[in-house]
């Protein structure tokens, strides 16, 4: 893992001239062009990881898992993948990270920011979960459902995402292999469990939104803690 250097505030990246780019980039969504601009998207690249090290750096001293986190293998390709797809466009027209102690592909709960112009985000959970892990979740919740309960309802965590995970995520019945008068059983229909709260691209390149951002992650660390013990028990 590449050591973390330290980056001062004034040094952050103007993550304005990255939506930038995605927004040249979604009327230009070919191989050409990319290949023509392929040294202003490692720009852009770079800029991430320096943005995504600050955020490190700052983070693991309320999730100490973050020190597994390298952030130079935290975001995700730009290349997306289409052989199953109608949709052919090489290039996603976004930039997702995901700060988790498994790294960007694993099962575990972790810290998603999304890039994408009109359409930013950050959030944190798990998503996509295997059956078997699902379950896992399941189980922690249905015998501590009063705990994550007093998690999503922490004033930090109400003022950041609502008090509520995302509610598109929820099963309109009750998961099978429940007792279906469990009183908590909202919390157990979730698909996905994960949080998150919508920014502006006027958020994103305020010089300001590292900060927010770092707030914001550091409210949902109880929560990724829970999700990450019942997955682990």
């Amino acid at each position: 893992m590449k050591k973390k250097e330290t980056i001062n505030s004034a040094e952050m990246p103007d993550l304005a001239g990255v939506l930038d780019f995605l927004k040249t980039l979604s009327r230009n969504n070919d191989r050409d062009w990319f290949n023509a601009h392929k040294g202003e998207y490692l720009q852009v690249k770079a800029q991430i990881e320096v943005f995504m090290t600050w955020m490190l750096e700052h983070l693991v001293k309320f999730d100490k898992d973050m020190a597994l986190v390298d952030p130079g293998k935290s975001t995700y390709r730009i290349y997306r993948d289409t052989r199953f797809s109608s949709d052919k466009r090489p290039y996603k027209e976004y930039i997702g990270t995901f700060l988790s102690k498994e790294g960007r592909h694993g099962s575990c709960s972790g810290y998603y920011i999304h890039l994408e112009p009109g359409k930013c985000m950050f959030g944190a959970g798990v998503y996509g979960l295997p059956p078997e892990k699902q379950k896992k979740v399941r189980d922690g919740i249905y015998f501590q459902s009063q705990k994550l309960r007093n998690i999503l309802q922490a004033p930090a965590m109400k003022k950041v995402y609502g008090g509520q995970m995302d509610e598109s995520m929820r099963l309109k019945v009750a998961p099978r292999g429940y007792d279906r008068d469990f009183p908590d059983m909202d919390l157990l229909k979730y698909r996905h469990y994960f949080v998150s709260r919508n920014v502006t691209d006027r958020e994103v390149s305020d010089a300001a939104f590292a900060q927010k951002l770092l707030e914001g992650l550091v409210a949902a660390v109880p929560f990724n803690n829970f999700l990450n013990e019942t997955l682990d028990f």
